[in-house]
């Protein structure tokens, strides 16, 4: 059981003002994981209050780049000892494999902590300018106070992704994990306070949309690092318009693989479908959306329900299952009202589609095929996979550019996939399933520094 009746503000655990006990459970088996204090508008307030009395104070700004690269990688080392309980810790709260939660969700961490560790100390902070008259200094100093909000799908990997480059930019940062998954960051921060992260630089508020509102709207917060629906997103950016304050977003989106003709069907099966179902699919990267010449496409629904059936759905403890369950039941029954308008719409469901009896929230691995274009630009986020058939590469690259997320290109031929990728406008394109890097680009450092000039000389 994991206990945390305390809210985190400024680096203390403290009793919160009106934040409210939930109890967390496995999704697998309902059982109770522990319990957790939801974070009251009071409790954002003095989060927000910590941390612009920590950036104002400088110690963590003014540290140096070596010192917080040294936090961050003395952080990281401490996840790495824990990295098995905390594994156990993300398959129990969010109901994925514990393979994924020991290959990906806590290794992700660690490498986000390490990566901006190494940014830090090698990013140009100062740069000389000159038009042949006049010379100034331009420097790169930390924005301010960030409030980063995650999702319950990357409980631990998407805040390292999010406070890792704040921190090493010398920002202090108010972190928002949401109500599903409330337990699992708190290691983050107990790790990043044991490696000497100062007082009022870091706090974790597990809230509800309320309180992430609450949070965006606050005029000490200098930045928003936002991870959600398009539809939040739309309000996040209104409330940054009011004050002008900073902005990134990273939203939601199916992601589409583009199948070509020379692709050998066996192949791209038994490496697609792995991504396909990621974290039991609840991932914006996970390649859901399949698009197939038409020719070509009962060979590859034939080889897609057999995999799909083959699939272990159950106790995600169990190295051997392959799906485990959704993280809610409300997010189960999206899942399966998605599954339910898509056959209402025209979508032939070959093999899925039910609620195993199982006592978690479980949907089966599912297939749709006839799959309606425009129906599948609906993030399922879910095992439910849509065959969608092409009739020519330009139409195919044309309905995968209705996905901005990820998408990936299958060929024989190396150079055609690449020719096919340079024209799908998404974000990431991997060729023939090879990992695409998630984040951990440098830019996204410098969106937590901003930019001054210092006349130097001139006339």
């Amino acid at each position: 059981m994991t206990e945390r009746s305390e809210v985190f503000i400024g680096g203390r655990w403290v009793t919160g003002t009106g934040s409210r006990l939930i109890e967390v459970r496995n999704p697998a088996t309902g059982t109770r994981v522990g319990r957790a204090a939801l974070a009251s508008l009071a409790d954002i307030d003095d989060a927000v209050a910590a941390a612009r009395a920590g950036f104002e104070s400088r110690t963590w700004a003014d540290a140096g780049p070596e010192q917080r690269a040294r936090v961050l990688r003395t952080a990281a080392d401490l996840l790495e000892k824990r990295a098995s309980e905390i594994a156990r810790l993300v398959t129990s709260e969010l109901g994925c494999p514990i393979g994924f939660s020991d290959r990906v969700h806590v290794p992700d961490a660690i490498r986000h902590l390490r990566y901006y560790a190494d940014v830090a100390e090698n990013f140009p902070y100062d740069e000389r300018r000159t038009d042949g008259v006049r010379t100034s200094l331009v420097t790169r100093e930390p924005v301010g106070v960030v409030a980063a909000i995650t999702p319950w799908n990357g409980p631990l990997s998407m805040p390292a992704l999010k406070v890792a480059p704040a921190l090493a930019a010398g920002c202090s940062v108010v972190l928002k994990p949401p109500p599903e998954t409330p337990l699992i960051a708190y290691h983050l921060a107990e790790a990043l306070t044991e490696a000497g992260l100062p007082e009022g630089v870091l706090s974790v508020l597990p809230g509800d949309q309320s309180a992430g509102a609450h949070l965006v709207e606050h005029p000490q917060v200098d930045k928003v690092a936002f991870v959600g629906s398009d539809a939040a997103a739309c309000e996040v950016m209104a409330a940054c318009a009011d004050r002008i304050a900073r902005l990134t977003l990273q939203l939601s989106g199916t992601s589409a693989a583009i199948i070509l003709d020379d692709a050998d069907i066996d192949q791209v099966v038994s490496a697609l479908l792995p991504v396909a179902l990621l974290d039991n699919g609840p991932a914006c990267i996970a390649q859901t959306r399949l698009l197939v010449p038409r020719a070509r496409e009962d060979a590859l629904v034939e080889a897609l329900a057999e995999a799909l059936r083959g699939q272990r759905v159950g106790d995600p403890m169990d190295p051997a299952t392959t799906i485990g369950p959704m993280v809610s039941k409300r997010h189960r029954d999206q899942v399966r009202s998605y599954v339910e308008q898509g056959a209402d719409a025209g979508a032939r469901v070959v093999t899925g589609g039910s609620l195993p009896t199982l006592p978690g929230w479980f949907v089966a691995p599912t297939l749709l095929a006839d799959v309606p274009p425009g129906l599948a630009r609906e993030e399922v986020f879910g095992p439910v996979l849509e065959v969608i058939a092409y009739d020519s590469e330009d139409q195919a690259v044309a309905i995968a550019n209705g996905s901005r997320r990820s998408a990936s290109v299958w060929s024989a031929d190396e150079g055609r996939a690449l020719g096919v990728a340079r024209r799908v406008r998404s974000e990431m394109v991997s060729l023939n399933g090879r990992p695409q890097a998630f984040g951990g680009f440098r830019k996204d450092f410098g969106i937590y520094l901003e930019s001054r000039s210092i006349a130097l000389s001139g006339r």
